[in-house]
This record gives structure tokens, sequence and C-alpha cells, in this order.
């Protein structure tokens, strides 16, 4: 049984920085998708289309984090047609730690719905910001034994020292099938062919921080938005598989003459723990081909092989 106390103390001493803004540096934050969660939802966000993931039942949700840095959680709720408001909570725990509860007022927002379905109320989105010590950590999220409402959830994590933007370089995968070079606003970069049975391979040396850019090619019979998987495995065993949809790219071709069309850029990061890591990418259960780019912060390259 979490006590208030208990919880209290455990805030204190790992947890909850206060979200009260102050004056400085603009600070910026990426999206983070979840190594582990049962399903997720778009919702309609001040006209704009967000992914948040679902907390329902006894599923629970897992994010890989390295620091230091902070993490923000965003979380929403449905609010009962009946309702102007409801509570809801949530734990939170980090590595194997204990599990943190988060109780919130859910307020019915004007400006939010679930895509597709305007008749069903959304909760104004609700902040936490977590600190992050050193090294890789893993959180995990899941709801109270009891009766719950489902929580929908969205990560970011704090981007770069004083929230300035890392430089990052590209670097080459150790195993591929094929580099394909694309034009993006009339530059050259090259991204590697990931297929049904083939695989892309790279050893790294962390801690540190692996961008992913990931575009499906188009086949002429494919329309719309096309809804595509890449998994991952560290060392020989699973550490994720993220799920992503885009569409046709307008700003990307490719160099040689080619009757398929290049997505626009799908985004995910990897926590590399420390020491030497090999990594696998495949195409789960797929017959779609994916173009992957990979890139690391200038100051992780001296741990690169």
């Amino acid at each position: 049984m979490i006590t208030k106390c208990w919880v209290r103390r455990l805030l204190m001493g790992l947890l909850l920085l206060s979200v009260a803004g102050g004056l400085g540096a603009k600070v910026f934050w990426r999206s983070l998708t979840p190594q582990q969660f049962k399903r997720k939802t778009t919702l309609r966000i001040s006209e704009k289309n967000r992914t948040y993931y679902v907390l329902e039942g006894d599923t629970e949700t897992t994010v890989s984090v390295s620091g230091p840095t902070k993490l923000r959680i965003l979380s929403r709720i449905e609010i009962p047609s009946s309702k102007k408001e409801s509570r809801y909570t949530y734990l939170v725990r980090r590595d194997d730690g204990e599990w943190v509860e988060f109780t919130r007022r859910g307020v019915a927002s004007t400006q939010a719905h679930v895509a597709r379905s305007n008749s069903k109320k959304i909760s104004l989105g609700e902040k936490h910001i977590l600190k992050v010590p050193a090294g890789s950590h893993t959180y995990s999220f899941r709801l109270p034994k009891e009766s719950s409402p489902p929580v929908f959830l969205r990560f970011h994590q704090e981007e770069g020292a004083m929230g300035a933007p890392t430089n990052m370089v590209a670097i080459t995968p150790q195993v591929s099938s094929e580099a394909i070079d694309l034009i993006i606003r009339e530059e050259v970069t090259t991204y590697y062919r990931l297929g049904e049975g083939s695989e892309v391979a790279l050893r790294l040396i962390g801690p540190a921080t692996l961008k992913v850019l990931a575009r499906l090619e188009f086949y002429p019979d494919m329309r719309g938005q096309q809804d595509f998987r890449v998994q991952i495995f560290e060392d020989g065993l699973i550490k994720g598989t993220y799920s992503l949809a885009t569409v046709e790219s307008d700003v990307c071709q490719y160099q040689q003459t080619s009757s398929l069309v290049p997505g626009k850029a799908e985004t995910f990061y990897l926590e590399i723990p420390k020491g030497e890591h090999d990594y696998r990418f495949t195409l789960p259960n797929s017959y779609r081909s994916v173009l992957l780019k990979f890139l690391l912060p200038k100051e992780n390259l001296s741990g690169k092989p």
C-alpha cells in the first residue's frame, strides 16, 4: 500500500520537479516513443493531430532515457459526457525502484477531442517533469490495481544543454543491404535500405543517444497514410519495437530514377547504455522496405568504434 507520506518523501528525493516557469534560455523538448506500450491513439489538440499512448487495465508503458536530463510527461483522460472534470491516477517508477502515485484533476478542454470523434471530451493536458539522473534508465507507467479510467500519455525529453539543440553527425552502419542517396531540398544525403529478410547492424559505445530517421518506401499501389514497424535488437535481445506511420514526402526524392516515393521521415531515439553494444534493425512481419539514417551527437563520436 502506497502511503501519502512515503509518496511525499520519494517525490522529494527522486522524481518531481517544480513545473513553475522562470526566466532564462528557451527550453527545447523532443518527443519520445516508448519501448513498450499496448496501444496508441490520435488526439486532435488545437486542430493538430497528436499521438498519445494509452494506459489501461494492467498494461505497462516503458520509456528509456539517458541522463542527466529531464523527462516531461503530458497526461489526459476522456471526460464522461455528464461531467466537466474528473480525477485520475497513474503510477511511475524508475528502473526497479518503488512505484510513485500521481493523482491529477482532469478538466474538460474545448480544444481537444479524440480524432474522428468530436463527441468525446478530452481533458486539458497535465504536465509532470521528472529529473533523470546520470546513466541509462527505464521509466515504467501503469494504473493502480483498482478500477481506473484509461490515461493518455505523451513523453518528451529536454534537448541538449540549456535547452539548445545538439549537433548531430551521420554514422555508417557496419552491415546494410544497400546505401540509397536521396535529394532533400537540393542536398544529397545517404540512407540505408532495410527490407524483408535483411537487417542493418551497428556497433556503438555508450552512454549515448542514437537518433534514427526512418522513411517508408511507397510503391505505386500505396496510397495515403501507411503504418510500419521497426524492431531493434541489442546484443541479441529485443530492445524495442517502434510503431510508426507516415505519408509520401513532397520534399524528398531519389537521386537515381525510381518508381518508388520516399515517405516523410519518422524519428525515434535509442538510448545506448554504458559499454560496447551490437544493434540489429529489422522489419517484423513486413513485406515493405524502409530507409534508415543514423546520427549521433558530435560529443559522442569518441565512443564510436
